[in-house]
């Protein structure tokens, strides 16, 4: 039988996750419940709500309605603590594709939060699922899930395995800085990273997306673009740049705008340099 395809996205998610500010905080503790209250000032911001439905929008959701093979499942995971004008607004940006399903949980876990839904599309472990992440403010090529799709099916005999396309773009803005456009040749970084897990318990989640290669048989598929990144000042992730080693290669703009039209066709240069400078 084979495995189904799985994508997950926290969309502005009120739980432990990876927040710094979570580190040495006991479970249901005084400390925890006070990182928790600090956390969601700074994820329901309006403005940076709006930044984040703008790249949501326009990339991520874009990228899951592009893909060329359209077999697979988009999980849209938030909270319930989520001001209801945008809540409202989310519902209305996911609703229409049976492939979308957006999942508000007030689980302070991600894993927990995920549980019951994944139980569901597995039919309660009868499919293995193959998971994929993708940030909000990021998206994927349109040749993604039809190379996910290959590599499932090289990995059946494998009781866990995890996938990277390890080349995509990215571009970034950040203060005191002129806005840039890079070719990243990275394995294993944050957008479109997957893995089967081994456990029904076990998500995307339960891994470091880095320490993926390291633990598991892994497949990498540098044929296509897999991913285009935005990293702007305020985000959540450290900022980017080139150093030795690290896989990012500065591209002028004639380059980078006819791999951006080649792998990425439902976002035009204008429509991303909007999103560079809003």
């Amino acid at each position: 039988m084979a495995d189904l395809i799985v994508g997950i996205c926290r969309f502005s998610f009120l739980g432990r996750g990876d927040w710094a500010i979570y580190s040495g905080t006991g479970h249901g503790s005084e400390a925890e419940a006070e990182a928790r209250r600090k956390v969601a000032e700074t994820l329901y911001r309006p403005e940076r709500l709006e930044q984040r439905f703008r790249s949501f929008e326009a990339l991520t959701l874009a990228s899951i309605k592009a893909q060329r093979h359209p077999d697979f499942h988009f999980i849209v995971l938030t909270s319930p603590a989520m001001p209801p004008a945008y809540r409202a607004r989310l519902e209305r940006l996911c609703a229409g594709d049976g492939r979308i399903h957006l999942l508000v949980s007030d689980r302070p876990m991600v894993n927990e939060a995920l549980a019951p839904l994944l139980a569901q599309i597995s039919e309660d472990g009868r499919h293995r699922l193959v998971q994929f992440r993708l940030d909000d403010d990021d998206c994927l090529g349109i040749e993604y899930t039809a190379a996910l799709h290959r590599a499932a099916e090289a990995g059946r005999q494998y009781d866990v395995f995890a996938f990277s396309m390890p080349r995509g773009l990215l571009v970034s803005n950040y203060a005191g800085a002129e806005p840039a456009r890079y070719e990243i040749d990275r394995p294993f970084h944050s957008a479109g990273a997957a893995v089967r897990p081994r456990s029904p318990a076990q998500t995307i989640y339960s891994f470091g997306h880095y320490a993926l290669m390291r633990r598991f048989p892994c497949l990498l598929d540098p044929r296509f673009l897999g991913s285009l990144q935005l990293k702007l000042e305020g985000h959540d992730s450290r900022p980017e740049v080139p150093r030795r080693g690290n896989g990012l290669r500065l591209l002028e703009q004639p380059v980078f705008a006819e791999n951006l039209a080649r792998a990425f066709p439902f976002v035009a240069l204008s429509q991303l340099e909007t999103l560079l400078l809003a």
